[in-house]
């Protein structure tokens, strides 16, 4: 194992809103993870309610007092003695899709939420309640992805923090292959105007579909035609000729939703749901509260329209996002509609937190250890 430091700063919740920087042991690899040390924290939407305990869904909890967590990139800093296919110095991404290498039923948001029962919440709890918001970290080699450094920084000139953008993409791939998205057809991804709409209009162009983005805010909606040129958008006003605008554009596919909590009982869902083709596909993908689905249940069943919810990712779609992005079909910078708005020091994360607050489609802040 390589030889680590004692100590190290971290960022410590002892409440929501209660976070100072720290100094903390550094930990130790044990079987089935290894150490990283984190050069690049993501700040997206979601993140600063979850600092401030403020998420709208009143079921997510964390257990403090714990050291926050996000995403990250960072490089192997030492090994554990099962670790077979990472060696120190590797240029790596964790991702935050916990779960029990024993029951995949349990599973949460590492550093975002510890679970809805007990069995889950003991997990996190006694496991891995420190996320990634420190100079070092103990990852999990399941939650751990190698990079290619010399093609992704090297050949394609992408700068190391633009790798951010991966972690956020696996959950949109996994939705888009699920309801099958094939090249050449219509995909309605609606709301667009977010930041993982944008990130599932860039994933569902790189794998070839034709996208229409779906929105109320007309400047928005332009504003999204020059990040993604090509794509077609529909602006949805809560009318009943909803549909028809939508079907306007032709055959729709597929239609994934992203709609936030925020948007809970608005009518676009059913909209959209009743816009798609004979034999289409629909998935839910959002994080809306509604009890029931806005969708006639006889012409879903004459039209034979297929309705599934999608929750996270498996291993494979964080390593076929990767190989795309190696190989130059999914653009990680200006040329494929994303961007860092901002990096901050870690001393100011509060700062960059904020700044969090304000993202659109594309777009994410970084906090630099």
């Amino acid at each position: 194992m390589a030889s680590l430091p004692s100590s190290m700063k971290a960022l410590v919740l002892n409440g929501p809103g209660d976070g100072v920087i720290k100094t903390v042991p550094v930990p130790q690899a044990v079987p089935g993870s290894i150490i990283v040390q984190v050069l690049h924290l993501l700040v997206y939407q979601i993140t600063p309610d979850v600092f401030h305990g403020t998420v709208p869904n009143p079921g997510m909890k964390l257990p403090y007092p714990l050291t926050f967590g996000s995403p990250a990139i960072g490089r192997v800093a030492a090994v554990g003695p099962d670790t077979t296919a990472f060696k120190p110095g590797h240029l790596v991404l964790i991702d935050t899709n916990l779960r029990a290498r024993d029951d995949p039923n349990v599973s949460v948001v590492w550093g975002a939420f510890d679970g809805f029962d007990e069995k889950t919440k003991h997990f996190v709890k006694e496991s891995w309640r420190d996320g990634t918001w420190s100079e070092y970290v103990r990852a999990p080699l399941e939650n751990t992805w190698a990079l290619d450094e010399d093609k992704l920084i090297g050949k394609l000139g992408l700068k190391v923090e633009d790798l951010l953008h991966l972690a956020l993409l696996p959950v949109l791939y996994s939705g888009l292959r699920k309801i099958d998205v094939k090249a050449g057809e219509t995909v309605l991804i609606a709301p667009a105007t977010g930041v993982f709409s944008g990130g599932c209009i860039a994933v569902a162009r790189a794998m070839g579909a034709n996208v229409i983005a779906g929105g109320r805010n007309a400047e928005s909606l332009e504003a999204l035609k020059a990040r993604f040129p090509g794509i077609q958008t529909v602006q949805l006003k809560g009318e009943a000729n909803d549909v028809a605008s939508i079907q306007a554009f032709g055959q729709i596919d597929a239609f994934v939703d992203l709609g936030p909590w925020a948007a809970t009982g608005s009518s676009y869902l059913g909209s959209a749901i009743q816009a798609v083709r004979k034999g289409g596909r629909v998935c839910l993908l959002g994080g809306r509260a509604d009890a029931t689905l806005p969708a006639p249940y006889l012409a879903m069943m004459f039209n034979d329209i297929t309705i599934r919810g999608s929750y996270m990712f498996e291993g494979e779609h964080v390593r076929a996002l990767i190989r795309m992005t190696e190989a130059g079909i999914l653009k990680l910078n200006g040329g494929g509609g994303f961007e860092v708005l901002a990096s901050y020091p870690f001393e100011k994360y509060a700062e960059a937190l904020e700044r969090g607050r304000s993202l659109s489609a594309g777009k994410i802040v970084v906090v630099n250890l």
